[in-house]
């Protein structure tokens, strides 16, 4: 039996993806991260921190496996 290829195309791959974020933000689902400030915190998600900011995705390397709280002043 020879093998097959198979071509899966998602349409609006994008405008789900990103209804799916804002259902996690909202919900506070799967945070695993807080950021600390004078008015509160905010829970977040490292991933989406990581890919904005080269300072965020370095820290979490660094303690991998650890839930830091970022205190911001």
């Amino acid at each position: 039996m020879g093998d097959k290829t198979f071509n899966l195309t998602w349409n609006n791959h994008l405008a789900n993806l990103s209804g799916v974020f804002e259902g996690l933000y909202k919900s506070g689902s799967l945070t695993d991260t807080i950021l600390s400030c004078q008015d509160g915190i905010l829970r977040a998600h490292r991933l989406v921190l990581a890919a904005c900011s080269p300072y965020f995705e370095r820290v979490f390397k660094e303690h991998y496996g650890e839930q830091p709280i970022f205190i911001l002043r």
